[in-house]
């Protein structure tokens, strides 16, 4: 979904904004209904968020000792994180720094692509610090997400070890969220941070639904997920939504792209017929490679797609043509190169942030255990 979001900026930005459209009647009538979740890269940011909150609930809960766990975890997520996204900011050096196609026909929003006097040095600190702890990166402006999923574990973690010998933990979780609502904090960040928390709750409630239930609510994520400013379905939605908190206006696209991350991965995670439907090996791959892709998609559209956008178009083949066979053979060409990326990039990580947690708490946890004595 981020992948068709970029896309659809590169080559139909009307598909985002309305004053583009420019009487497209096809990109009107897909603005206008609620198909635009197919490429809401927001909900599925979302989505990213709650399965995170999820995932990372399971492997701490599951583990043997809560003191080995945290260390473990929270001294390795960082360089976990880190390592693939300064990886993906020195790619885009490379690209930036080396001739590109020609962008003088698509839109503003892939041609305004540039860093201002880029340096290694400066890919690298962006990758490793201003992704993390500014505004996310110049470089690969989808590191905008790496803060909230770096915090955003660490309050997973914090959580889990309060839940621990909590008693009534949906009631704790609606505090915590509760508290994070009302925060001052940026509308984008403090609902990555609930989807976190939803992750938690349904990984300690142990919902169980119905298909027809987990339809149900499936079917109003996918209606959430496809929220724009400007979309006719979604006018009474949007004035209705409205509140103001802080002093500041709600953001009904950021708040309904939330709720659809939230309620999708509810639904497919508590009804067995759906979790079973997305545990095939074409979405096992898509989950296993899904952090590669997210992390290097976006440079790779910058070259491959417009270059072939540009192919075509020079063939006579028209915009249309032009534009959905670049995108389908950029997919294609993303997906079938993502596991050596996985391989080259993400495993690594994987591995290097283990080492690095057992080179920091190891010796420590051995030596302690040395010197405990015994009956």
């Amino acid at each position: 979904m981020v992948v068709f979001s970029h896309l659809a900026l590169i080559f139909y930005p009307g598909l985002h904004d309305p004053g583009l459209i420019n009487d497209n009647h096809f990109i009107s009538f897909i603005f206008n209904s609620s198909f635009s979740f197919l490429y809401s890269g927001t909900a599925a940011v979302y989505i990213f968020f709650t399965l995170s909150g999820f995932i990372l609930s399971h492997a701490f809960m599951n583990g043997k000792d809560v003191l080995e766990n945290v260390t473990s975890m929270v001294s390795k997520r960082y360089f976990r994180l880190a390592i693939p996204a300064i990886a993906s900011c020195i790619f885009c050096f490379v690209v930036v720094t080396n001739t590109t196609p020609e962008t003088g026909m698509l839109s503003g929003w892939i041609q305004s692509y540039k860093v201002a006097n880029p340096s290694l040095f400066d890919a690298v600190y962006s990758g490793a610090v201003h992704a993390f702890f500014g505004e996310g990166s110049a470089y690969n402006p989808v590191l905008w997400t790496m803060k909230i999923e770096l915090i955003g574990s660490f309050l997973t973690y914090f959580t889990c070890i309060i839940l621990i010998k909590c008693d009534k933990k949906p009631l704790l979780l609606l505090f915590f969220g509760l508290m994070l609502f009302l925060s001052t904090l940026p509308q984008k960040e403090k609902y990555g941070y609930m989807a976190f928390l939803f992750g938690v709750y349904i990984y300690t409630s142990s919902f169980s639904i119905k298909k027809g239930t987990a339809l149900v609510l499936a079917a109003i994520g996918v209606y959430a997920g496809g929220v724009h400013y400007g979309s006719s379905p979604y006018i009474y939605t949007i004035y209705y939504s409205r509140f103001f908190l802080n002093g500041e206006e709600s953001n009904a696209y950021i708040l309904f792209n939330f709720i659809s991350g939230i309620v999708i991965t509810f639904a497919i995670l508590t009804n067995g017929t759906l979790k079973k439907a997305f545990s095939n090996k074409a979405f096992v791959y898509m989950g296993k490679v899904s952090f590669s892709v997210y992390l290097f998609h976006l440079p790779f559209l910058f070259v491959v797609a417009v270059w072939l956008f540009n192919a075509f178009y020079v063939r006579n083949l028209g915009y249309a043509t032009s534009a959905i066979s670049a995108s389908l053979l950029s997919i294609g060409m993303i997906y079938g190169l993502a596991n050596f990326i996985f391989k080259l990039v993400d495993y690594p990580s994987m591995k290097i942030s283990n080492k690095i947690s057992t080179f920091l708490f190891y010796k420590r946890e051995r030596s302690i255990k040395e010197v405990q004595p015994t009956a």
